[in-house]
């Protein structure tokens, strides 16, 4: 598993987020309590970024329609079959480092 280097972990406070890009794709990253995950930066309904978004301990809402989303697992709340992809984090010297290339 190939991972690649998008930003320093003081950049995502805990209780944030931010969006970055790595393997081409658009990801959103988020710090639940001293942990950063890292999904698909597009909401399923209508492609809003969920960066951004006001996070709730572990779920970020859509902030075009209020789409809920476990940003641990990707899964959209009421339906989790509609998931956005969740991608491998690792934090390596102080920088989060994402393996864009697979999901988890």
């Amino acid at each position: 598993m190939q991972y690649v280097d998008v930003c320093p972990l003081e950049s995502i406070a805990p209780g944030g987020s931010l969006a970055v890009r790595a393997g081409g794709r658009d990801l959103a990253l988020f710090n639940v309590d001293g942990v950063v995950h890292a999904i698909e930066n597009a909401c399923r309904h209508a492609g809003a970024a969920l960066a951004g978004g006001k996070l709730c301990g572990r779920t970020v809402a859509c902030p075009a329609h209020g789409w809920k989303y476990d940003v641990t697992t990707g899964a959209l709340l009421v339906a989790p079959e509609m998931s956005v992809q969740k991608f491998p984090v690792e934090v390596v010297d102080g920088r989060v480092r994402v393996a864009a290339g697979n999901a988890a």
